[in-house]
């Protein structure tokens, strides 16, 4: 077989893969409804910064989607539709936003040792002092409840 018959079946398979009545590219499975986003935010009662804030979107997306001059797509279209099912979840997700985002480092305070000059049984100590303090906050806030 020549080169010319063998690149010419090649293209005959591809031609004939590419033409079977598939559709190109890929098809959303599930259906998100859309949502007006500046009717959702209103409900939450919290300012454009807050509630984009709040979702992890820049401010200024959030004025777009509101205006109209675009719509949410992927994750950020199926949490909106979410979030208009529920809207209390959004001053869940503000109120409780040092969960999700982690804070700056703190300057290391003086009255103890550095970590880098504790030995390992001192460090252990201190891990397990932080743990046992965690508990008993974490049962103090769960008794509130």
């Amino acid at each position: 077989m020549t080169k010319r018959k063998s690149a010419l079946g090649g293209l005959k398979v591809t031609v004939t893969y590419v033409g079977s009545g598939k559709s190109a590219g890929r098809q959303p499975r599930v259906k998100v409804p859309p949502v007006n986003v500046g009717a959702l935010r209103a409900k939450t009662g919290l300012s454009q910064f807050e509630f984009a804030q709040s979702i992890g979107v820049p401010k200024g997306t959030l004025l777009n989607w509101e205006q109209g001059r675009r719509e949410p797509t992927g994750p950020a279209q199926v949490l909106l539709a979410i979030l208009a099912k529920k809207p209390s979840l959004v001053k869940d997700l503000f109120a409780n936003k040092h969960v999700y985002q982690p804070q700056p480092d703190r300057a290391w305070s003086p009255g103890g040792p550095h970590p880098d000059d504790m030995t390992p049984e001192e460090r252990m100590a201190e891990i397990c002092q932080i743990l046992g303090l965690g508990l008993v906050r974490l049962h103090q806030k769960q008794a509130m409840q």
